[in-house]
């Protein structure tokens, strides 16, 4: 097994709403966006057809990292006394339902000039475009203001539906934070090596060389690739051993001969199994088959498990201990 220099890496993904009549505003913003993100436009055959609207609509608010809704002049409504310009009702019950999946930091509105907006949305992130026949000109300084909103939710915890940030705050208190402190005062650890069958064939205690030994966190690149069967024959070569803390043994891998002064540790996170699990439960079997859907929701969930340790790591411990590799 190689121990790579490559952390995973995920395209965001954004869903766009709109209305029939913003379909060309909605195919604009996407432009904007299309080079740097996996992008998709609501009528783009996103939805199953024997699925009710809702359901459809429920499935993909939990899916996607960002949602832009396309807020256009569509329908007239006498509001207290006024003729208003107001966006068709389905687009604003869109933009309520990503709020709730995926947050305030995640969820954005494009609105043309005259539309009048719901007194209850005015705290969101919004911008305004005015139309003309260049419509990806018209759009540009909106959308560069929602990137620069988007850089900044990518360096805070993204807690949704689905558990990656939350066990990644677990992992990283319960396991990583109690062995960096152990090896500050600990004198010997247990290498235990295993046959292909996982039976133990010889135990040996080791002296500490290194009180700040660097750990190498493997990331699989499927969630399934945590199942115990799975790991259990990629690892079947692999030297394992047991850190004794006040809290609690924990176990780790190594790569080649223990004698050596800088031996590198790693471990893989098998509870990032969880978040398969979770998938399952929340989205329907019909839509997880579609379009790779269950894909791209694992390297969704590994991408975002690395960002949020990254956020708990102090960057100067980060650079030197703590590191990111893939599980081939």
């Amino acid at each position: 097994m190689a121990i790579l220099n490559v952390a995973s890496n995920n395209r965001p993904s954004i869903f766009i709403g709109s209305s029939s009549e913003g379909l060309e505003v909605a195919r604009a913003v996407k432009s904007n966006f299309d080079k740097e993100a996996d992008v998709d436009i609501w009528d783009e055959n996103l939805f199953a057809l024997n699925k009710s609207n809702l359901e459809n609509l429920i499935n993909r608010a939990s899916f996607y990292d960002f949602a832009i809704i396309i807020l256009t002049p569509d329908d007239e409504a006498l509001i207290r006394g006024n003729n208003e310009i107001i966006p068709r009702d389905n687009v604003l019950f869109e933009l309520g339902l990503f709020l709730g999946a995926i947050g305030v930091n995640r969820t954005f509105y494009i609105a043309e000039e005259s539309v009048k907006i719901l007194t209850d949305f005015k705290g969101l992130t919004n911008t305004t475009y005015r139309g003309r026949d260049n419509l990806v000109a018209a759009v540009g300084n909106s959308c560069n203001t929602i990137r620069r909103e988007m850089e900044v939710a990518e360096k805070l915890y993204r807690f949704s539906l689905l558990p990656s940030t939350s066990l990644a705050i677990g992992y990283y208190k319960n396991f990583l934070e109690k062995v960096s402190d152990a090896f500050t005062h600990i004198d010997e650890f247990e290498v235990l090596e295993k046959n292909s069958k996982g039976d133990i064939i010889n135990k040996q205690i080791v002296q500490v060389k290194n009180r700040f030994p660097s750990i190498t966190i493997l990331l699989p690149q499927k969630l399934s690739d945590l199942q115990p069967a799975i790991l259990k024959r990629r690892t079947s070569t692999l030297k394992q051993i047991t850190v004794n803390t006040s809290f609690r043994p924990f176990p780790f891998y190594i790569e080649g001969d223990i004698d050596e002064d800088n031996v590198n540790f790693f471990d893989i996170p098998t509870t990032l199994l969880s978040s398969l699990e979770t998938v399952n439960k929340i989205f329907s079997q019909d839509f997880l088959v579609r379009d790779n859907n269950l894909d791209r929701i694992q390297r969704r969930e590994i991408s975002n498990f690395e960002k949020t340790i990254r956020i708990l790591v102090p960057d100067n411990i980060e650079n030197e201990l703590i590191k990111f590799d893939t599980l081939n």
